[in-house]
């Protein structure tokens, strides 16, 4: 019968094309005019929220932890840690011991990240009063900044939670890959199944149900609301594509496709007329600007997401001589952010850095017209800089 299925599996992958990736794009030969304001080193920094006053760091791959960084001075401090997320096993650790452990051998992730945790996704929720945490093995939480209230919202295991948005009482949520855990990144990333294992959800808080609201992504990652608040947009990573979603009849469709990058987390800057509608209580229309960050797409990688005969037989090769180079050949250490229209899906602006001014962008917020923050999953360090135009 394991034959059976195993030959049923590779004939099915035989007659299914590849993830619907276009042409490689061409990139820009030049980087774009960046002056950089600061560098902070931080350990391999995800998702960052910022809100008027300060900024709040996710490390999605290194250590488990949840840094606060002042923007003005870049002081740094620990808002939460692996003890937090899993205080039954570290109930006997002191805090430099949870350090040491969990900054280890990095070659040992299998055993580290599942016991550390790693935090992808943060999301404000009410003026910045509250925030909700996704830790990719543990589970959803909220940490309420008032009187620093930390508490579970729902625990989920043996799955790779990403991001997350709240909307009243419902917790709207991506699952990345619904059996392949985050330290495998590279099986979620080239995994040869030809249906997608991600998947977008929502949690009801108050009935204690989840539901399933598309499968069958990609990679799905980050998460952002439309202006008028009427549409999700979800990053789906191997499809280099942002799907929308419409909250009241569930009707899915692309915002964007083809994109120039493997998009990470998305983010969505309202214009001053929405803003200004808001703060007057009115509608706001989709004419906010969203920006993509991601990782440069290469004609290797994509030849092997466009086929997944060519992408099952890769991963048949030795996974870490051979599979674990190679994939890290393939992503390229340069920066790249897309600013994407709503109303249109047209990519409005490329920001490229090919000598390192910003690194392997994951996660990008426009402080003001041409100052922006990233961070880099990939690299340990944060950026601010300047694109001067």
């Amino acid at each position: 019968m394991k034959l059976l299925f195993i030959f049923f599996l590779l004939f099915t992958i035989a007659l299914t094309d590849g993830i619907p990736l276009g042409p490689t794009p061409d990139m820009p030969a030049e980087s774009s005019d960046i002056t950089v304001i600061s560098k902070l080193a931080l350990s391999y920094p995800e998702e960052i929220a910022v809100d008027p006053t300060q900024t709040f760091y996710l490390t999605g791959t290194a250590d488990g932890y949840v840094y606060k960084v002042l923007l003005d001075t870049n002081e740094v401090s620990i808002l939460l840690t692996p003890k937090d997320f899993n205080p039954e096993y570290f109930t006997d650790f002191t805090d430099e011991e949870v350090a040491e452990y969990c900054n280890g051998n990095q070659s040992l992730t299998h055993i580290l990240e599942p016991v550390c945790g790693r935090v992808l996704g943060i999301k404000f929720y009410a003026s910045g009063n509250k925030v909700y945490i996704v830790n990719s093995y543990f589970g959803i939480y909220e940490y309420k900044f008032r009187n620093n209230k930390f508490k579970s919202i729902f625990e989920q295991t043996g799955v790779f939670l990403n991001d997350v948005y709240r909307i009243g009482d419902k917790l709207y949520y991506t699952n990345t890959h619904t059996s392949v855990q985050r330290y495998a990144v590279i099986s979620v990333v080239l995994d040869p199944s030809p249906i997608g294992q991600g998947t977008f959800n929502v949690f009801d808080m108050d009935t204690k149900e989840h539901t399933t609201l598309i499968d069958g992504l990609f990679f799905s990652n980050g998460i952002t609301l439309s202006s008028d608040k009427k549409f999700f947009y979800i990053s789906e990573t191997d499809g280099a594509r942002i799907v929308k979603y419409e909250i009241a009849t569930g009707e899915t469709s692309y915002l964007v496709e083809d994109l120039p990058v493997l998009t990470d987390n998305i983010y969505l800057e309202k214009s001053e007329e929405c803003e200004e509608r808001e703060d007057n209580d009115e509608d706001c229309t989709n004419d906010g600007t969203l920006l993509a960050p991601g990782y440069y797409r290469v004609e290797g990688l994509d030849d092997v997401l466009r086929d997944f005969t060519a992408m099952a037989e890769f991963l048949t090769q030795d996974f870490y001589t051979v599979v674990v180079p190679t994939f890290k050949s393939w992503i390229k250490p340069v920066g790249t952010i897309c600013e994407i229209d709503e109303a249109t899906g047209t990519i409005t602006k490329v920001i490229f850095s090919s000598d390192f001014k910003f690194l392997l962008a994951a996660s990008a917020h426009k402080l003001s017209d041409n100052e922006y923050i990233t961070g880099s999953v990939f690299y340990p360090a944060v950026f601010r800089f300047i694109v001067n135009e």
